[in-house]
């Protein structure tokens, strides 16, 4: 080229190769939302890819300066030790960590833009931490806040090399590092979630199932397959079906209901066993997803009750025929299991005096004058026929 020529601006095939080589990096930002283990590897190919010769290390942090602390979230390219070291020393404590808090969601900030060269080596930060290592610049990412804290993608490295083509990649990428954070922070969030609702109905000691509108079964607890094999249900295709005719007739009628509603009864196997149900119908479940939406339950459905808890359809049957009110009812349901005050009082952890009181309101209502009495009166009480 002769010696006067002007240089142009790059060639479109350069802007293409450029944007195709962060378009796949953007890719991998986007596969790192699904494999979290993965964030460690794209930062290796982001620095790989955009920064200048001897910037190797990246890294993704959560930090406060008021109290001074940090998390790591992702790192590539750190010396051993260099986690622990910042994270009980130099965290939210340094000058540049506080100017950098100050900007903006998404900016791109270099550390010879917000404090001069000149204070940044004077800091115990450099001259202590990053000299050691030839670092004496910093590139850095505000990725998102949350409370007191920031969340931000550093990338350190000496600064004799020109890191304008890093900085403009980084404006590229910065928009798609935060939402691809913020999903996967919402994914990790409904995940623990999600972990703990089914640790809890596992934990439950009676089986829960929920179904869709057709009794398709969405999720079930592992409590299920003992109510299988006992022969209260069939749990074929998927699908959950009561044995006994008149329950599963019940479950139907629920189904199809049009308004949010319950039952409670007592469902039978082929042996003449007693099992106490409860059934809800919920305002159906749904989620936009690509292409639609998927539904979700639209019925919850317990079997069985706690190892020595009256089932609730007992105790709405005593509160019904006498008049009372739930508390007597209960009451009333574990003095004829053989529970007496003093155990009584005990499981609600309250007081003899208050078990008393209700006990006087029962013999008030049921015309019972002793506890014998009330348990002959309950034991005449008719059963309520199978629908």
């Amino acid at each position: 080229m002769p010696n006067d020529q002007v240089p142009i601006a790059p060639s479109s095939r350069n802007a293409a190769a450029e944007w195709e080589i962060l378009n796949a990096l953007i890719g991998e930002i986007y596969d790192s939302v699904l494999h979290p283990e993965r964030w460690n590897e794209t930062l290796a190919r982001i620095t790989g890819t955009l920064a200048p010769l001897r910037w190797e290390s990246a890294f993704i942090l959560w930090e406060s300066n008021h109290p001074p602390r940090a998390r790591f979230v992702a790192a590539s390219g750190l010396a051993a030790g260099i986690q622990e070291i910042y994270t009980a020393v130099y965290a939210g404590s340094h000058p540049w960590s506080r100017k950098f808090m100050r900007y903006s969601n998404g900016s791109v900030v270099d550390s010879y833009d917000i404090m001069t060269r000149e204070e940044f080596y004077e800091s115990e930060f450099f001259r202590n931490f990053l000299k050691p290592y030839g670092i004496d610049r910093l590139i850095g990412v505000l990725l998102d806040r949350r409370g007191g804290e920031r969340l931000g993608m550093m990338m350190p490295g000496p600064g004799d090399r020109d890191a304008e083509s890093l900085k403009r990649g980084l404006r590229v990428l910065a928009p798609h590092i935060q939402r691809a954070m913020r999903i996967s922070d919402r994914i990790a969030s409904l995940e623990l979630a999600a972990g703990a609702a089914r640790s809890a109905a596992d934990a439950a000691p009676f089986a829960i199932f929920s179904l869709d509108d057709q009794l398709n079964i969405l999720a079930a607890n592992t409590r299920a397959e003992r109510y299988e094999r006992a022969g209260f249900v069939r749990l074929a295709d998927g699908r959950l079906a009561f044995t006994h005719p008149a329950s599963h007739r019940k479950l139907q009628e629920l189904a199809h209901g049009a308004t949010p509603a319950s039952l409670a009864f007592q469902t039978v196997n082929d042996a003449g066993v007693e099992c106490p149900v409860l059934a809800a119908r919920i305002p159906r479940q749904t989620a936009p997803q690509i292409g639609g939406i998927q539904l979700g339950a639209s019925l919850i459905v317990t079997l069985g009750s706690a190892p020595g808890e009256t089932p609730v359809v007992e105790i709405d049957r005593v509160a019904q025929w006498f008049g009372l009110t739930p508390a007597e009812a209960q009451l009333a349901v574990a003095l004829n299991s053989g529970t007496t005050l003093q155990h009584y009082a005990a499981q609600r952890a309250i007081s003899l005096n208050a078990v008393r009181f209700l006990l006087k309101g029962v013999f008030r209502k049921t015309g019972a004058a002793s506890q014998a009495q009330l348990i002959a009166l309950l034991a005449r009480l008719p059963v309520p026929a199978e629908g």
